[in-house]
């Protein structure tokens, strides 16, 4: 199977349909390429806030951090089901155009009072078949009041068992051992990293998590500088250091970290699985003392 992973320069559009038309092109790249899976980055709702008269001055004025927190959880709450009903439109029309499952990246709305970043998964037939909130806020988030989720799905799709945390929920090992226990045979990881590019600094994602826990891993990015807020990213597609080719644990990655591009890359589900079966350390485990001292340590 074939799986693609978005990297969206993030700039400010000026209707829904311009919107729509960045994230449609991205699509038709990757269904070319023969991908059945496709994943958008976390935040994929920042281009829309193009649509707010007099954005761009807003955005490169300076504020008080506590100001600053509470204007963008103002903003999220007014704007968020505006934003969420463009998002569902532009990726289930997305996902029916293509006969592709879309992951459409992740969007910080209101839910019952409360702000939630959450990522959506659309099949082929343009129905919604399953989200996942993002279950570790950055400080940032803190800061506007984003509320976390509690709870890692798997979802079970023709060709593989699928789980997409959010951005920070890669920085912790447990992210990734708990989707493999729940049967995950790849983890999409969608980010929006709000600082300049340290190949280092990213390095603590997905990668060291596809090597500690033996799954294929898919890492999409929202990259791109608007008035003071910059991202950095390279989307990417990884895989346990035996099953690539030149044992690095990256089977394709963007050249670069800034602009548009699509990666693809071919998959074999079944020879992860049987990797997994052989694997000694991953039976090496001590449920027993696991569950005696994680809950005090965490």
């Amino acid at each position: 199977m074939k799986v693609a992973a978005t990297q969206v320069e993030f700039r400010l559009h000026k209707s829904a349909i311009e919107y729509f038309e960045h994230m449609r092109y991205l699509a038709e790249r990757a269904a070319e390429e023969g991908a059945q899976l496709i994943a958008y980055p976390e935040n994929i709702h920042l281009p829309l806030y193009g649509l707010l008269p007099g954005i761009e001055k807003k955005l490169s004025m300076d504020g008080r951090k506590d100001e600053d927190g509470e204007k963008i959880r103002a903003a999220l709450m007014l704007l968020g089901p505006y934003v969420k009903d463009i998002y569902f439109l532009t990726f289930s029309s997305i996902a029916r155009i293509y006969e592709m499952y879309v992951m459409g990246g992740s969007i910080t709305v209101p839910e019952n009072g409360e702000l939630y970043n959450t990522a959506y998964l659309f099949g082929p037939d343009g129905r919604l078949i399953g989200s996942q909130k993002k279950l570790h806020a950055t400080p940032e988030e803190e800061a506007f009041g984003l509320k976390t989720g509690d709870e890692l799905a798997v979802f079970r799709l023709p060709f593989a068992n699928v789980a997409f945390p959010v951005c920070m929920d890669a920085t912790y090992y447990e992210t990734f051992e708990i989707a493999r226990k729940k049967g995950a045979d790849i983890v999409i990881i969608p980010i929006a990293n709000m600082e300049e590019y340290d190949f280092y600094r990213a390095l603590r994602g997905i990668w060291p998590r596809v090597q500690e826990s033996r799954v294929y891993g898919i890492k999409s990015a929202l990259v791109g500088r608007v008035a003071k807020f910059y991202f950095t990213g390279k989307a990417g597609v990884y895989a346990p250091l035996d099953l690539t080719e030149n044992r690095d644990g990256v089977v394709k990655e963007a050249e670069h970290y800034q602009g548009d591009d699509v990666i693809t890359a071919p998959l074999d589900i079944e020879a992860l699985r049987r990797y997994r079966l052989e694997d000694e350390l991953l039976g090496d485990r001590n449920e027993v003392l696991y569950r005696k001292y994680f809950s005090r340590l965490y």
